[in-house]
């Protein structure tokens, strides 16, 4: 939940660039957001692995630690004036934090529940997108009632004791934690179930099946496990990796840049000003609320009707829903316009909240993190590329 702030940095954009640059409508405070993302996903790679034999209390102290450091040069960057200081406070450092403290509890969560990997990762990711609900209204209330350098620390100290006492309860399933009693295949019986699934016979017992979950990947099949290098030289990892950084672009652009377009395509800095019908900062708190409710819906939804099936079913919606963007602005119809948003937005959080699932069911519970941390730099690649061609 207090990592999820970072969704609801677009509220600072504005301040920033005033205090920064002079002008609110123009600056780099934008830039900010794509580097904390892209550092998230790169960091999240590296450590993946690490994060897997350690236990994810230790892992999500170091995260918060580094993230509330990014927070305290953030306030340091804004009292000085210096962009290229923040870039390095909120970017970097907070984008380090972000990575380990991301993975470490989706790892966590993900191993208690393997009847039910799409809700359970859902439901942990929930408070990723649920963090921009809360975080955009506290963000403008800071920034309206002190100054920005105080709004970052004030901030910052917020998140650290919430993540600190909430971080306690962090704990690993004991070793063999396995309710459902599903088997679990090494690398090289893997090899020789998916020959024996192409042939329609299986040398391995299929767990009992219950009614309300027959249709799920988890319980129609043995819980892989394979090594790291063996997933990446897969032809399957890579074409989930596509689909992610499909999934995620469109709306990583928009999240970070809405207030901006509500102001420039329906407020005052139109060619006929008005005041738009809804203020931006509660366009975003109602955006994060989609993000949090699509992790939950779509990872359960998943669990239901299969991780394949449900990936395609979002993809298909967010290519309408852009397709979609263009007539609703040239009708300036600002609901129409958010209507469209918020549904690409559901779409969004959704694949964050199914993508750990997916990971587990074809590569195995065991490497999670691993595989997850270097599917995250699909959201590096993503946050970088789409929001600087954006910015110009």
């Amino acid at each position: 939940f207090c990592y999820g702030s970072v969704y609801a940095w677009s509220i600072f954009n504005a301040p920033i660039n005033k205090a920064v640059a002079g002008d609110p409508t123009h600056g780099s405070a934008e830039i900010t957001f794509y580097i904390a993302l892209g550092v998230l996903g790169v960091t999240a790679a590296i450590f993946g692995p690490w994060i897997e034999t350690n236990h994810p209390r230790k892992s999500g102290i170091i995260g918060l630690v580094v993230f509330y450091s990014g927070h305290l040069t953030s306030a340091l960057a804004v009292y000085v004036r210096m962009i290229s200081l923040l870039y390095f406070g909120y970017g970097l450092v907070a984008g380090i934090g972000l990575g380990i403290g991301y993975v470490s509890t989706i790892d966590a969560v993900s191993k208690w529940w393997p009847r039910a990997r799409g809700t359970a990762a859902g439901c942990a990711v929930m408070g990723f997108g649920g963090g921009s609900l809360a975080f955009s209204a506290i963000n403008k209330w800071l920034i309206d009632n002190t100054n920005l350098s105080l709004a970052f620390l004030i901030l910052g100290s917020l998140n650290f004791v919430i993540m600190l006492v909430s971080i306690q309860f962090i704990c690993p399933p004991p070793p063999g934690h396995n309710p459902d009693g599903i088997p679990v295949l090494d690398s090289s019986e893997c090899q020789q179930y998916m020959k024996s699934s192409a042939v329609g016979t299986h040398d391995v017992e299929k767990p009992v099946q219950n009614p309300r979950v027959m249709r799920t990947l988890a319980a129609e099949r043995p819980t892989l496990h394979v090594t790291l290098g063996e997933a990446l030289q897969s032809r399957d990892y890579w074409l989930l990796y596509a689909a992610f950084l499909a999934n995620i672009v469109f709306c990583l652009v928009i999240i970070s840049n809405l207030p901006r377009i509500i102001h420039e395509i329906f407020g005052m800095g139109r060619r006929v000003p008005r005041e738009p019908p809804l203020p931006a900062y509660i366009a975003v708190s109602i955006e994060g609320g989609f993000n949090m409710l699509g992790r939950v819906v779509v990872g359960l939804l998943s669990d239901v009707v299969g991780r394949k099936t449900t990936f395609l079913l979002i993809l298909a919606i967010q290519i309408v829903v852009i397709s979609f963007v263009p007539v609703a602005i040239h009708a300036d119809s600002f609901w129409g316009f958010l209507a469209l948003v918020w549904t690409a937005t559901l779409c969004y959080g959704g694949g964050f909240g199914m993508i750990p699932a997916f990971v587990s069911d074809m590569f195995g519970i065991n490497n999670t993190s691993s595989c997850h941390g270097i599917l995250l730099t699909a959201w590096s690649i993503a946050s970088v590329t789409g929001g600087l061609i954006f910015t110009g």
